[in-house]
């Protein structure tokens, strides 16, 4: 597999790589495109696609400061779910000195239940913390999450710099009245 930044100027790559993040996530945890392209030039925020012989794979958005890595965004092409691909990306992630951080959907059907067993099949914990994230855009909700960890169970600490992360950093590429 290959992971590749994929920018709008790659036009053909970049528009099945957005139709996937917009068909994969609800609107309160999507940005809109000029907003991901300000995140983009951020030195801390890795926008990667997943390709093997030219087919789009998936998606995996992060974030990376200090010992941190913050996993906002995974998806796996549908078509392609079930056959490992998401494992192997979460490999590709956890292949670093850095904690990994994301976050689920409370559990409320079964589709969150095997989300949660997905990723701890992929060795993270979830944690006892939560947090109410902010929305990506001003015609959605906040929403509250459950936080996983990777490799070990993080500290109320460690939780404290990843909201902090979070609630300064990665909203302000979220859309704003300040606009």
């Amino acid at each position: 597999m290959e992971y590749l930044e994929i920018t709008p100027e790659d036009s053909i790559r970049w528009k099945r790589i957005w139709e996937l993040y917009e068909n994969s996530f609800p609107i309160a945890e999507r940005r809109k495109i000029g907003d991901h392209l300000r995140a983009c030039n951020d030195d801390r925020f890795f926008p990667l696609s997943v390709w093997e012989g030219g087919e789009l794979i998936g998606l995996m958005f992060f974030w990376e400061w200090d010992s941190y890595r913050y996993l906002e965004h995974l998806a796996v092409n549908p078509a392609l779910r079930g056959h490992g691909y998401g494992s192997q990306m979460l490999r590709f992630l956890r292949d670093s000195e850095h904690t990994i951080i994301l976050e689920i959907d409370p559990l409320s059907n079964e589709l969150s239940v095997r989300r949660l067993q997905f990723y701890e099949r992929s060795g993270y914990t979830l944690t006892p913390y939560r947090f109410v994230h902010l929305p990506y855009r001003l015609d959605a909700n906040a929403q509250e999450l459950l936080i996983l960890s990777y490799p070990r169970m993080i500290t109320k600490e460690q939780h404290n710099d990843f909201l902090q992360f979070v609630n300064e950093e990665v909203i302000l590429y979220c859309e704003s009245e300040e606009k």
